[in-house]
């Protein structure tokens, strides 16, 4: 009868000490899922804020550019230098840097397709 009194006591003490091991271990996990929440929350507080700046600067500048791109503005600007062209006037524009200057992202230039069913092979 004894080794079974000790036997049952022993494992109560397992028993009783693996639940309190749980519960502690459970207490500390919550504490840790509510200090990784409160930072996250005060990160996304942070990028939320700098998002809001962002967003605010960028509608400052299109409203800065559409101001500029109005009709009037670009009028104003060019007021005094333009006049209405003539009927028989010849423009000569020279070019003021080489080609390449003008080519956005080192684009080459459009090639037709070979395939002859592209080309009009009737002269007029």
């Amino acid at each position: 009868m004894r080794i079974q009194i000790s036997t049952i006591r022993s494992s109560f003490l397992v028993l009783v000490s693996s639940i309190i091991f749980v519960v502690v271990a459970g207490a500390f996990s919550v504490v840790w899922l509510q200090q990784q929440i409160n930072q996250t929350a005060r990160s996304s507080l942070i990028l939320e804020n700098q998002l809001g700046d962002t967003i605010d600067k960028i509608r400052y500048l299109d409203e800065k550019i559409s101001k500029f791109h109005q009709p009037v503005v670009l009028q104003g600007k060019v007021a005094k230098s333009l006049r209405p062209s003539k009927e028989n006037q010849v423009v000569w524009i020279s070019e003021r840097g080489s080609l390449r200057g003008h080519t956005y992202a080192h684009a080459t230039p459009y090639r037709g397709a070979n395939n002859l069913a592209y080309f009009n092979l009737k002269s007029p």
